[in-house]
């Protein structure tokens, strides 16, 4: 507060400064141009009545009745105690004499200074301003002597400083009160104006030490609607611009680092599970190998089963890899995958007669409900891939009796399909890490059917980089529901019909 009265008072004083200086400059010229003027104004009506004096010599008239008017005229007037005579110039004498008659003269060196003048009626004037004459200096405001254009008569004329003659040159109360009036009003509104002024300055400080001192700090301030208030409203968007910039870059850091951890603890995760996995069939391997070589007098069969059993757990690492390096394809490689148009409904129908041909439904029914013309874009392998793992998901875990794909919806961008089973679902704490690597519901009846505990990770997988999603749902009738979505191809007209039934189409 008190940072604020001096800057304030400062302010407030340089502009105080500056109003007076020019208030007084334009006192100070008005002055001398008022003073100039009346001076002016004096000298103007002397020079009329000397005027008018030589115009009457030169009609030839009574130059007494004249020089009487004038006595009177200026008798009452500022030019009460003006000296104006006439002087004969043949002979030198004093014809005519207006007030005191003044026998001296201007100084040989001031009429040098004289101004000298010729009229149109071709008299000559010599005129002196402000000079001193005689023995007791007396000082003279107004001198001029002029000779008529025939030469025959001078007027002298001499008007000393007298009070009068200084009132009629003084400038008016009144100047000088409009003068105050002026400056006084200049003050206060420049007191105003700079508390305003200050006010916004002060409010700019606060925000800009408060900024620097607290970092959560957020500016509200009331500036005025004015510029300045403009501008310290745009710094004040700006340093909230900054602000929320940084803590978005502090967010996002964190966030970075959070998602780099968790990378981290995936990876090792990762490989715990895959050391976890590995070990199992690998362990059995080796109790089997032990056991043939140990007992070389085994029998045939025996031999055969253990080199079976052998060949099963080897089988599984293998697929275990071969998934591993699908799932590290997937994330490393999903912004280069190749998508083109695929009409789903053919890509199900022939998919159905080499998964039915190859044994991967077991004793499941295969069904599918799709429009003839439903085009997707995607890649053939990933679908492939995608859709044989849910149907072995099924065939090993429903212990269901069917298995099948439906259309559920479209909009303008994705197709909406259901991979179903009518077994047995899974309970409701499982459905959101079914998708998680390595996780099993029955670990013992997952091992027993040879699954890698990676197939549901790579549907999930290969949908995403398709640009599809995927998720998951127990079915109100029984068994488990996988919804997932595919690009759907622009411009395509509606669906005209569909397969048929599902008997049809396993007909």
């Amino acid at each position: 507060m008190k940072r604020n009265i001096r800057y304030q008072l400062r302010l407030f004083l340089t502009a105080l400064a500056c109003i007076w200086v020019v208030v007084l400059g334009f006192a100070w010229l008005q002055y001398h141009i008022e003073k100039e003027s009346r001076r002016e104004m004096l000298q103007q009506r002397v020079r009329l009545a000397v005027g008018n004096i030589i115009d009457a010599h030169e009609k030839g008239r009574e130059l007494k009745p004249y020089m009487d008017f004038v006595d009177r005229y200026f008798a009452n007037s500022d030019l009460c105690d003006i000296s104006i005579t006439v002087y004969d110039k043949v002979t030198g004498e004093a014809t005519y004499t207006i007030g005191d008659l003044r026998t001296c003269v201007p100084s040989e060196d001031d009429l040098t200074h004289a101004e000298n003048e010729t009229y149109v009626d071709g008299s000559e004037v010599k005129r002196l301003t402000d000079i001193t004459i005689g023995p007791n200096k007396e000082k003279i405001f107004f001198f001029s002597s002029r000779t008529s254009p025939d030469g025959q008569i001078e007027v002298r004329t001499y008007l000393p400083y007298t009070p009068e003659v200084h009132r009629a040159l003084r400038i008016r109360t009144e100047f000088w009160i409009m003068i105050l009036g002026v400056g006084v009003v200049g003050s206060v509104l420049a007191f105003f104006i700079t508390k305003h002024q200050a006010k916004n300055v002060a409010l700019l400080h606060d925000f800009a030490r408060r900024a620097a001192a607290d970092r959560d700090f957020i500016p509200m301030g009331d500036f005025p609607s004015d510029e300045i208030g403009d501008i310290s409203r745009q710094i004040v968007a700006i340093y909230n611009s900054r602000m929320q910039a940084n803590v978005r870059r502090e967010r996002e850091h964190i966030i970075a680092l959070k998602a780099t951890d968790e990378k981290n603890l995936m990876k090792r995760a990762l490989t715990n599970n895959i050391s976890h996995e590995l070990k199992t069939p690998i362990g059995i391997i080796r109790g089997y190998i032990d056991m043939i070589i140990s007992q070389p007098d085994m029998p045939e069969e025996d031999r055969i089963h253990f080199l079976q059993k052998t060949q099963q757990n080897v089988e599984r690492i293998v697929g275990m890899l071969a998934d591993l390096s699908t799932m590290t394809r997937l994330e490393e490689g999903s912004k280069n995958i190749t998508v083109k148009s695929i009409n789903f409904h053919d890509f199900i129908f022939t998919l159905e007669e080499d998964v039915r041909g190859g044994g991967l439904t077991g004793d499941m029914d295969f069904r599918y409900n799709l429009p003839l013309d439903c085009m997707v874009r995607g890649n053939e392998g990933l679908l492939t891939s995608a859709i044989t793992n849910l149907v072995k998901n099924a065939r090993a875990y429903s212990q269901g009796t069917v298995m099948g794909i439906d259309l559920l919806g479209r909009n303008e961008n994705f197709y909406t399909f259901s991979f179903y089973d009518n077994g047995v679902g899974v309970g409701e704490e499982h459905l959101q890490h079914i998708f998680d690597r390595f996780y099993r519901i029955d670990v013992g009846r997952s091992r027993k059917s040879g699954g890698t505990g990676l197939g549901l990770p790579i549907v999930k997988s290969s949908i995403n980089s398709m640009g599809g999603s995927i998720s998951v749902r127990n079915r109100k009738g029984g068994g488990l529901e996988f919804i997932f979505t595919l690009p759907r191809v622009k411009q395509q007209r509606p669906a005209s019909g569909s397969a048929g039934s599902p008997e049809s189409n396993n007909a």
